[in-house]
């Protein structure tokens, strides 16, 4: 195995165990002063995918790391009071656990099983005794009861990891048949353009925003999915798992996906996990979807995306093995902010990654074999040159590529709030320029007067609609503040509730209408390409939307040709048209602008 694969991994596992308590052996988190047990759960998967690949020395080490940890998942597994139920703490009884016994069970049930499954001759009788009940007991009591109730899709998903794991030890066919019903169930949720809601109203979301899709999500739903059928499926099975969504599911995890392996961070719904406009900490899941897809298919885009990915987050890693969701300062878009889960949680993911490390290295050897030229680097499944567009109609998302640029527009997308549904949206939301390597447009949520949009104001304050859009939200700031104080991070802790009620309570309160809110514009791909929207002016809950702006947009060989018409004001005052940043406007009035992004270069390279 490439040493370039093995040891960014063999970093983060070191920095994950540099938590050990040293009494107790126990790795608590340092932002949350707490055991995230499911997460531990990931650095015994990390020891055993990298002691697959490592000399017999190095193996002991990784041994003792996986046995420990794996005692001390088995020592957190309780009854859940007089429940037949299982589960391992903390689970949900710690909040500062910031996650639930489905998504730390199906973890620990999967890393107790994998470390029975390869260290097994090398564990005592007892240890594989304790670590196969204790995976057996929680998927037999509670996870496969999870997979068809639960009503976030990724957290079946895991649930399916753990249950397929602890099927392996016990040949219990419940669990397989668990399996195959949740993966046939998640089929069902999923959208025909291959986006899987958050979660779906209709299954218990509070909030008609966690309908969206989320790239944070997408990826995991269908990595899980298919580790979980391979699971069950047996040892030295060849044959592909059934599809059950899985390759419209990767066709829009390719939409996605940037050429820079960043994904579009506009078109989430859970916008209150991010510091900033997009995150890396979801590649480890993205990596190994695609590599599910090249098992699969061996489609050369699968290989591109996967090292597109792997390229983007190991530029995310610290030294130290600690990864990072973001940096501080990206493509030229200023400071950030903190993400609200931890590093810890971040490196544990990375097991997903050591997961796939075989086909990361497939992929790098056909890459080097291809020559100076490297693999067909265009980020639509790895297609030729020339103009490419889809439309994920389901999400209402247009993805345009020419060899030059890549350019994302989003139409109707749900009601959202200042924690619920993506924050941008009513038109273009990402423009990346592939040769420079950075975006030339990249909104920033919760603008008053949002980038390429028309804005103004109409009528007057409206307090009760700032109120009930936003008290549950403040609420809810109480925990993030005490959340981000337990973290150390002070000043964004004092900062947090007055963001919130200036997000949640005052914009929606506010006379501000723009063309950015509107969350009902109709969008239309003709046949060439062209895409042409109708928006109206809405407030910023999306209320409300009035009179009529017109918009025509052309990707060309060598940028995105843009040109508005404001048709009718709707009774608002004092319009103003804000151009991207580093668009070039080309004409100008009152009521129409005409603007390019991309091809018109000045001399410090931006369009």
């Amino acid at each position: 195995m490439r040493p370039e694969l093995i040891a960014p991994l063999r970093r983060v596992l070191d920095w994950l165990v540099s938590h050990r308590d040293s009494e107790t052996g126990a790795l608590i988190c340092r932002d949350h002063k707490i055991e995230h047990t499911g997460k531990s759960a990931g650095a015994v998967v990390l020891a055993v995918e990298l002691a697959r690949h490592a000399p017999r020395g190095e193996q002991d080490e990784l041994l003792v790391i996986a046995r420990e940890q794996c005692e001390r998942i088995v020592s957190r597994l309780e009854r859940e009071g007089d429940s037949t139920c299982f589960t391992f703490r903390p689970g949900r009884h710690d909040p500062y656990n910031c996650s639930n016994s489905v998504i730390d069970g199906g973890a620990c049930s999967d890393a107790l099983a994998a470390c029975v499954m390869f260290f097994g001759d090398r564990l005592t009788a007892g240890e594989r005794e304790r670590f196969t009940h204790a995976s057996v007991l929680h998927a037999q009591t509670y996870l496969r009861y999870t997979i068809v109730d639960k009503g976030v899709p990724a957290q079946c998903a895991w649930a399916m990891t753990g249950a397929a794991q602890a099927y392996r030890l016990s040949g219990h066919e419940v669990l397989k048949l668990a399996c195959e019903v949740g993966a046939e169930r998640i089929a069902g949720i999923q959208r025909p353009d291959g986006s899987v809601p958050y979660h779906p109203v209709r299954l218990g979301a509070a909030h008609p925003g966690a309908e969206d899709a989320s790239a944070y999500y997408q990826s995991r739903v269908h990595a899980f999915t298919d580790f979980a059928l391979r699971a069950v499926q047996g040892e030295g099975t060849s044959v592909s798992p059934p599809d059950h969504g899985f390759s419209k599911g990767l066709e829009f995890l390719h939409g996605l996906q940037g050429p820079d392996g960043i994904k579009v961070g506009g078109v989430e719904a859970k916008p209150w996990y991010w510091g900033a406009h997009y995150e890396v900490v979801s590649h480890p899941f993205d990596i190994a979807a695609f590599a599910a897809e090249w098992r699969r298919t061996g489609s050369t885009g699968a290989q591109v995306s996967m090292l597109s990915s792997w390229r983007a987050w190991l530029s995310h890693l610290a030294p130290s093995g600690e990864p990072t969701s973001h940096l501080g300062a990206y493509n030229g878009t200023g400071a950030r902010r903190d993400s609200y889960q931890c590093s810890f949680f971040w490196a544990a993911h990375a097991c997903w990654i050591s997961r796939s490390l075989a086909e990361l290295e497939v992929a790098l050897d056909a890459e080097s074999a291809a020559g100076p030229e490297g693999l067909d680097v265009r980020s639509p499944g790895g297609g030729g040159p020339g103009t490419v567009v889809r439309h994920f109609e389901d999400v209402d998302l247009v993805r345009m590529d020419s060899p030059s640029i890549s350019v994302w527009i989003r139409g109707k997308r749900p009601p959202g709030n200042a924690f619920h549904g993506s924050p941008v949206g009513g038109g273009i939301i990402r423009v990346h320029d592939a040769a420079a390597g950075r975006d030339l447009f990249n909104p920033r949520p919760f603008e008053r007067r949002p980038e390429a949009s028309w804005s103004g104001r109409r009528g007057t304050l409206r307090p009760g609609m700032g109120w009930r859009e936003g008290k549950g939200e403040l609420k809810f700031s109480a925990w993030l503040m005490r959340n981000r104080w337990r973290s150390g991070a002070r000043k964004d802790a004092l900062l947090e509730p007055l963001r919130t009620a200036r997000r949640a309570v005052v914009d929606p309160a506010g006379s501000a209408v723009s063309t950015g809110f509107d969350r009902e514009p109709e969008l239309k791909l003709e046949g060439d390409g062209t895409v042409r929207m109708v928006s109206s002016f809405a407030h910023r809950e999306g209320s409300d939307g009035l009179g009529r702006v017109e918009r025509v947009m052309r990707l060309t060989a060598l940028g995105l040709d843009v040109e508005e018409r404001c048709v009718d004001p709707g009774g608002t005052s004092g319009l103003w048209f804000r151009a991207p940043e580093r668009a070039v406007v080309h004409s100008e009035t009152n009521h129409e602008v005409r603007y390019s992004i991309g091809g018109h270069r000045s001399e410090d390279g931006a369009g």
